[in-house]
């Protein structure tokens, strides 16, 4: 976090006049226009986390504020509330909207539930030969977040991937062990059975379910 103030106390050093309309004619100008951007980036991550309801007036006056000296909130306090805000209150409000949308998909025609809580449903049973968990499968897939945000595609790319079931998360094991080959299932992963509350990479946050579309093409046994 100290690394984020440190980048607004950079942004407030340069921003003196206002250069909205200016082209970037000097160095001063782009690298200004640079850290700008490396904080935007930082803060479209965290509004992502917040499902954009960061209010980007209060970040610029907050920003205004630290050039000019007037903090509202000291050093100490703002690290506490931040941490607190998003160790603790983010994951609780995450953790309530994910078990609404999957208390609600649990509801849908078609859909089954297994002992640990991943819900499926089967669109094509495919042939005998299933994967058992050390297994190599050959797929194409596509997943999405609950607000059917596509974070990765197979489809999109145009290619089959091969994964090994004792190498992904917990519910993608579990639930291609419910196929066999030709098979076709949706998977809807909970965060205990998927990336948990530490969330994974820019778009998975803390307890999100994810949404599993899977084609299982080949097994390949383990040796």
């Amino acid at each position: 976090m100290k690394k984020v103030l440190f980048v607004i106390a950079a942004i407030a050093a340069l921003t003196s006049c206002n250069s909205g309309s200016k082209s970037l004619k000097t160095e001063i100008d782009s690298v200004s226009y640079g850290v700008g951007y490396d904080l935007g980036l930082f803060l479209n991550q965290r509004n992502q986390v917040m499902e954009n309801t960061l209010d980007y007036d209060q970040v610029i006056n907050a920003i205004l504020d630290l050039r000019d000296g007037k903090e509202k909130m000291g050093e100490e306090e703002i690290y506490a509330y931040l941490n607190e805000y998003f160790s603790i209150r983010i994951p609780a409000k995450k953790l309530e909207a994910e078990l609404a949308y999957l208390s609600k998909i649990e509801q849908q025609k078609n859909v089954q539930k297994t002992e640990s809580g991943l819900l499926y449903e089967v669109l094509a049973e495919g042939s005998e030969v299933k994967p058992s968990i050390e297994d190599v499968v050959r797929v194409t897939y596509e997943g999405k977040l609950k607000d059917g945000t596509i974070f990765d595609s197979s489809y999109q790319r145009a290619d089959t991937v091969e994964f090994p079931l004792n190498g992904v998360i917990e519910g993608w094991g579990e639930g291609l062990q419910l196929i066999g080959e030709g098979g076709k299932i949706h998977l809807w992963i909970p965060s205990e059975l998927g990336y948990g509350v530490n969330g994974a990479g820019q778009q998975i946050g803390p307890n999100e379910p994810l949404f599993f579309e899977v084609n299982l093409i080949e097994v390949v046994k383990a040796e």
